[in-house]
């Protein structure tokens, strides 16, 4: 089922391909304002030198014989809204045949994403809290940014970002004040200049004699605990050859109707590219419309940039309260009940094992066992829902369950849920403290070629509304918006078991919304065009 399609690798950006925090554990956003067309346009056309391509290099995953350029030490991507197509004096031609959603941007649209309501009530009755007036003061402003440029970077063993990063900042700052670009700041509360993010380190075990320290790694996890970033999209061309696409769309692509005999590796195949890249057919074998002309569009795609603050106690002490209570219910340790609490809401344990493969405690720890050291093991992504419609294995309600359905929603195959598939390309920012007021959380970032049928659809219709998942109106249990109102998550059981399904009540708000905007991330032609000017429809 694969197909033989050779993208044009030096044309396509970088994180769009592939997922850069493995390999640059820091980074840092800059958001940018233009003040005169001209000037933009030469900005963009110097910057574009600058852009990582998805171009393959040594340390790329499954891309290792088909190396083509060595790593960059910082990789460097831009995007725009449709305020800064704009304001680099695009034509009204090409402006106006621009999806809606890219149009509004993602703060007029707040309402439906969720992000209108959150925490609780003001204390006036009728009243609610507005959750935008609580984002950062970049992400206020009643100028839309034109410019996001992010810029990624290794560590060093304590952590701190390597000195490309640095001179890679100095640079962007330089060029910025030769064409009069602005730089915004207040991406937090003191008003900072960009927005850092790095991975979650931990011990390696290892100690520099010189210094006397303790070294570290990124680990893949965020900052309540979960292994973060498995069973992401595959499409074709994305790793470079058919049978790596083949062998990496296991568990992650589209599962393909059942047949007889069928292996692992004949039931699941690459989703279109066309979903993900714009100027390719998509899984209705449909080349979506673009603005004109063409290569504006083509070999680029939408950005979801979403700045996600995590209640890190709220989350903690709401699970040491229920798992006392679950823990009673169920005659089991306290430890138990929470882990067994926090795998159902999450659709997931804490160190990625599915639920749906590894239900319960005891099978958890043989899964463990079994594939402990396996470092390529299709058993993490290998699974379905289609046998557990009730969701006593994993709650057809929980957070991964919501966002990607699989044969969850027919039984049969993934054809519902293919056309509602989002790359995610994220990373932590600030440090894991016990409290709800630090500037900690996620940068979540969604790529899709289309906003409105794909990340639109899952925040609004499958993370904040439950009928799909057979919730009524309660929230995805983890990013859910509560909207103030009370919120639960039930833990159904075998109706044949003659146990009670559990309801964790009172869910708190774990996951707010602090910014985020929506972007667009051209190919490197567009990007020469755009700086040329060369952008006339007709």
């Amino acid at each position: 089922m694969t197909t033989d399609r050779e993208l044009d690798l030096a044309d396509i950006q970088g994180n769009i391909l592939q997922e850069f925090v493995s390999g640059y554990p820091a980074a840092r956003f800059f958001l940018l304002r233009i003040a005169d067309a001209y000037q933009g346009r030469q900005f963009v056309l110097e910057y574009r030198a600058k852009v990582t391509t998805a171009l393959r290099w040594a340390s790329s995953k499954a891309f290792a014989q088909k190396v083509q350029q060595s790593k960059p030490d910082v990789a460097i991507n831009i995007g725009f809204t449709y305020a800064g197509f704009v304001a680099l004096g695009l034509p009204t031609r090409t402006l106006a045949r621009l999806p809606a959603e890219f149009i509004d941007g993602m703060k007029k649209r707040a309402e439906i994403l969720g992000d209108s309501v959150n925490v609780g009530n003001t204390g006036v009755e009728g009243q609610v809290f507005d959750a935008v007036s609580q984002w950062d003061p970049v992400w206020q402003r009643e100028e839309q940014a034109h410019v996001i440029v992010g810029l990624n970077s290794d560590i060093d063993g304590q952590g701190n970002p390597m000195p490309g990063l640095d001179r890679e900042t100095q640079y962007l700052q330089a060029l910025c004040a030769k064409y009069g670009l602005e730089i915004l700041t207040g991406h937090d509360k003191a008003g900072a200049a960009w927005q850092d993010a790095c991975a979650l380190l931990a011990p390696d075990g290892t100690v520099k004699l010189e210094k006397n320290k303790a070294t570290y790694k990124p680990v893949p996890r965020e900052h309540f605990g979960f292994i973060d970033g498995i069973s992401n999209p595959v499409f074709d061309g994305q790793f470079g050859d058919p049978h790596a696409d083949q062998m990496m769309s296991i568990g992650n692509g589209k599962l393909l109707p059942a047949q007889k005999g069928q292996s692992s590796l004949d039931r699941w195949a690459p989703l279109a590219t066309g979903e993900f890249l714009l100027g390719y057919p998509d899984e209705a074998q449909q080349i979506a419309e673009m603005a004109a002309p063409n290569q504006i569009m083509r070999n680029g795609t939408f950005m979801v940039f979403r700045k996600l603050h995590e209640n890190i106690k709220s989350f903690r002490d709401y699970f040491d309260r229920a798992a006392a209570v679950y823990a009673k219910a169920n005659a089991m340790p306290v430890g138990d009940a929470c882990a067994i609490l926090k795998a159902k809401m999450a659709g997931r344990w804490e160190d990625g094992v599915p639920v749906a493969v590894a239900p319960t405690i005891a099978e958890w720890n043989k899964f463990k066992q079994d594939h402990a050291g396996d470092k390529t093991d299709w058993a993490y992504t290998d699974f379905t829902y289609g046998d557990d419609p009730a969701g006593a294995k994993c709650p057809v309600a929980s957070h991964m369950r919501r966002a990607n359905t699989r044969d969850g929603l027919n039984g049969k195959s993934s054809v519902l849920n293919n056309r509602r598939r989002i790359l995610r390309r994220g990373q932590p920012y600030g440090k894991t403290t016990m409290d709800d007021e630090g500037d900690h959380g996620i940068i979540f970032m969604v790529m899709c070629a289309d906003l409105g049928r794909q990340f639109e659809f899952v925040q609004q219709q499958w993370m904040n509304y439950g009928l799909d998942s057979n919730a009524g109106s309660d929230t995805c249990p983890i990013v859910g918006n509560r909207g103030g109102g009370d919120s639960k998550f039930i833990i159904p059981v075998d109706p044949k078991g003659g146990e009670t399904p559990f309801i964790a009540a009172g869910l708190p708000q774990f996951v707010e919304t602090r910014g985020g905007d929506y972007f667009f991330l051209p190919s490197l032609t567009a990007l020469r065009m755009i700086g040329m000017g060369t952008t006339d429809p007709t």
